[in-house]
């Protein structure tokens, strides 16, 4: 896996890797150098995306969740398990709406560019964070805490080519040069 800097500016112009990523190093691990790695990317402005994978298995938009306890979606209703009085109580679910929002953000900044805009919207949930989800009520949303599990369904059947790949990667990281594109009339 290839790893790109952060799209934000740094004042001394240090690359970003400076900390190691646990997650970064997990996917590393299993994926080939078909696929790239991009953390806190914002391109075109918009707001900052915690993590972006792009490879031949697609584009997958990965937000971190802090949150620890159990949850789960019943009715078209998040509640939040708690252990005081051992009852489901509603619960604001901003972790799963930021991850849905980031996945369409980067959607549409990828179909303003006419490139392949599906992308994969992912809660990389915390080791003690527990999503229960009805099979019948999707939410549009992977909700995974190994990367392992995750690898396997992004490397499970190509959808973009390495032209595709490649034009998404240029995109993402402003330093990358733009692949030429061919013209649209002949001779011009």
């Amino acid at each position: 896996m290839i790893r790109h800097p952060s799209s934000r500016s740094t004042r001394l112009g240090i690359l970003p890797f400076s900390s190691r990523d646990s997650m970064a190093d997990a996917f590393g691990r299993r994926l080939d150098d078909d696929w790239h790695w991009f953390r806190q990317v914002s391109p075109g402005g918009i707001e900052p995306i915690d993590a972006v994978l792009v490879g031949p298995g697609g584009t997958w938009a990965l937000t971190t969740a802090g949150e620890r306890g159990r949850f789960a979606r019943r009715n078209g209703h998040w509640y939040r398990w708690n252990r005081g009085t051992e009852s489901w109580v509603p619960w604001d679910p901003a972790p799963i709406t930021a991850a849905r929002l980031a996945a369409r953000r980067l959607s549409l900044y990828l179909e303003r560019a006419a490139q392949p805009a599906d992308v994969e919207a992912v809660l990389a949930s915390h080791v003690e964070m527990d999503v229960q989800i009805d099979a019948a009520d999707p939410i549009g949303l992977t909700v995974e805490r190994e990367p392992e599990r995750l690898t396997g369904r992004m490397t499970a059947e190509p959808v973009l080519s390495q032209q595709q790949v490649d034009r998404i990667v240029a995109l993402l990281d402003p330093r990358q040069p733009l692949p030429q594109l061919a013209p649209s009339t002949p001779r011009g």
